[in-house]
């Protein structure tokens, strides 16, 4: 469970996401301004007051404990052996990725997949026994891992992605309404590409942070991906006009 001052900070990070203030608080908890800014800073809050930050922020208090847990002790990576396992099982590493990152529900994934519930629930154990999740009381699954986890450079489920999912992705002209393909580069030095490293990074956390304060109803959600790549590179069909 994690401590006081954790979950404070984790709600100090909540009420940014969303662009709530301390003034948006103030007037939910029926306080000044000053006294806001007091409690954020002692962590002197009540179990009631914690909850109506909450529900000003839409977000409930087990996410955030979750979350506050993640920043704690995040782990970022799975071991090569987990990650063996999971590509060892398409149904295993679809649940994993049900599960681990987009974080939903057994009830979600038994209502709106064709496993059932022995199958779904046969698959958390597996991950639960391979230290992926904790299996909880009615089904729930805790992620150990990191929201902004990234998959081994070069591991199993890397290979199983460039081999089977970017192939298929990339097989598309993205000339639909609501696609976006963009490809630029050119030469630059080893800083700017340290920066171009950067600055991708940051853009994918902004766009996993969009992904997990969605809360539009289920109906007027639908199946989205993005990629963002990087590395040194020249195409094959014009090195050959280089010289070096």
């Amino acid at each position: 469970m994690a401590d006081r001052g954790l979950i404070i900070e984790e709600l100090k990070r909540v009420l940014k996401e969303r662009e709530l203030t301390y003034a948006d608080v103030a007037r939910r908890l029926q306080v000044s301004v000053p006294t806001v800014k007091r409690l954020f800073s002692t962590g002197d809050f009540t179990l009631e007051r914690i909850d109506l930050i909450c529900e000003l922020a839409g977000i409930g208090l087990a996410e955030v404990l979750e979350r506050a847990q993640e920043h704690s002790s995040p782990t970022n990576q799975l071991t090569l052996a987990q990650e063996q396992e999971i590509v060892s099982d398409p149904k295993l590493l679809f649940v994993t990725w049900l599960v681990v990152v987009n974080r939903t529900s057994f009830d979600e994934i038994v209502r709106d997949t064709r496993l059932t519930e022995r199958e779904v629930l046969r698959y958390l154990i597996r991950l639960d026994r391979l230290k992926i999740i904790e299996l909880q009381p009615r089904n729930r699954a805790r992620a150990l891992i990191s929201r902004r986890f990234s998959w081994r450079p070069g591991g199993p489920v890397q290979k199983y992605i460039h081999e089977r999912l970017l192939r298929e992705f990339f097989a598309s002209r993205f000339t639909g309404p609501q696609d976006e393909f963009l490809f630029h580069g050119g030469p630059v030095s080893a800083q700017t590409l340290t920066q171009l490293k950067r600055t991708l990074r940051n853009a994918a956390r902004e766009c996993m942070e969009l992904i997990e304060r969605e809360r539009s109803p289920e109906a007027a959600r639908e199946g989205t991906a993005f990629v963002l790549a990087l590395r040194p590179w020249v195409y094959s069909g014009f090195a050959q006009f280089q010289r070096g």
